[in-house]
């Protein structure tokens, strides 16, 4: 776990000082003093939650990590690796000063200790015995492969995060629904993904639920969906669903495993190889990963982040659940990434980079961490 711990703080400071374009010529401002005393909030709202999602990895895997050592003074390990955090932070919204390209503000240190002490409540909740005690059985969420792939779906499905519980907003999100247009892409996507939450849902709980519940389990997530601010729902995932909910209930589930693990590949490789239009001279090749999610509008960027994650982690999760083997999962997951990217240097208007493979090689090992600590418990 602590190995994921650095990985995420690795990934932290990546995010934070890209694109590296460094001006050390730049002399400290004069009003560095009123800049460290101003807490007022400036930044957008995407911004806002892009700051405290960034921190919550670190305060989640850094108290699983300070468990695991089992430590006598748990809870004052637990502040230490709390104010070390949001010193980093500020040491991060410092060195931006050198960046040119970014704007630094010592009010999102206290968004990303924010983000730290949600992701510690997280790990608390999850992993902790007397936490377990209080919460009843049916409501327990344990530490495992499946609890990664259903974090990253709420992610992936609630995002951004701002519900507003308003007859205005319910009217927007049924007006944008009525005005939307059916693709076949995200027809298969929606479907895919819900019958994803319904098996993982099973999975989490330790029992299969009744058609009559998982049709009000999605009446309820639709709603919580339509209130969210920015709602993109539309006819694609309107149509998917019941479906999805048919299938769940019809298909077997020595079927439904290796279903999702085909499908989730089969959904990855239409998101980036699809159209197969080959050229003769090969694309350019970039080599800085996550050099696209960095750029251009945080929000959307965060969004498809998100969504390449969630399908990753799919295929990554259900291909262990069918060979029953996390590492060689993690191994196809890599390959498969290594191979849509070098079929991407000959494919027209694609830009193949390193960061499909970061990404796979990250949630593999993951995946495989995740899955020993549950053994372990």
């Amino acid at each position: 776990m602590r190995l994921l711990w650095y990985i995420v703080i690795f990934f932290i400071a990546y995010g934070s000082l890209y694109p590296f374009n460094f001006d050390f010529s730049r002399p400290i401002p004069a009003d560095l003093g009123e800049w460290l005393m101003n807490w007022e909030q400036r930044t957008i709202r995407s911004d806002v939650i892009a700051n405290i999602l960034l921190f919550i990895p670190y305060g989640f895997l850094g108290a699983l990590s300070i468990q695991q050592q089992r430590r006598r003074h748990l809870l004052f390990s637990i502040a230490v690796m709390l104010i070390v955090g949001i010193i980093f932070a500020f040491c991060l919204q410092f060195i931006q000063f050198y960046l040119p390209s970014r704007v630094s503000h010592a009010a999102d240190a206290l968004l990303n200790a924010v983000g730290i002490l949600i992701g510690i409540a997280l790990a608390a909740y999850t992993n902790s015995q007397r936490m377990k005690r209080m919460i009843p059985a049916g409501l327990r969420l344990a530490i495992s492969p499946a609890f990664l792939v259903l974090f990253l779906w709420i992610g992936w499905q609630f995002f951004p995060y701002m519900p507003v519980f308003e007859s205005q907003q319910f009217g927007q999100s049924l007006d944008t629904i009525v005005k939307s247009t059916w693709s076949l892409f995200a027809w298969f996507q929606y479907v895919l993904m819900w019958l994803v939450f319904y098996h993982l849902l099973k999975e989490m709980m330790g029992k299969d639920f009744r058609i009559g519940f998982i049709v009000l389990i999605s009446i309820f997530l639709i709603i919580i969906k339509l209130a969210m601010y920015r709602s993109q729902m539309g006819w694609s995932e309107v149509t998917a669903i019941p479906l999805a909910v048919i299938l769940h209930h019809l298909l077997a589930q020595r079927w439904m495993i290796p279903m999702l693990a085909i499908s989730s590949t089969l959904l990855l490789l239409w998101n980036t190889i699809y159209p197969l239009s080959f050229q003769q001279h090969m694309n350019n090749f970039q080599w800085l990963p996550f050099d696209d999610f960095l750029k251009g509008s945080t929000w959307y960027n965060l969004s498809e982040l998100i969504e390449e994650s969630l399908i990753l982690s799919s295929i990554g999760y259900f291909t262990a659940k069918w060979w029953r083997n996390y590492r060689s999962s993690g191994l196809f997951l890599l390959c498969l990434a290594i191979g849509i990217t070098l079929v991407q240097l000959f494919l027209v208007g694609k830009q193949p980079d390193i960061t499909l493979s970061v990404m796979a090689l990250v949630i593999g090992i993951l995946l495989e961490r995740l899955k020993s600590i549950q053994t372990a418990h």
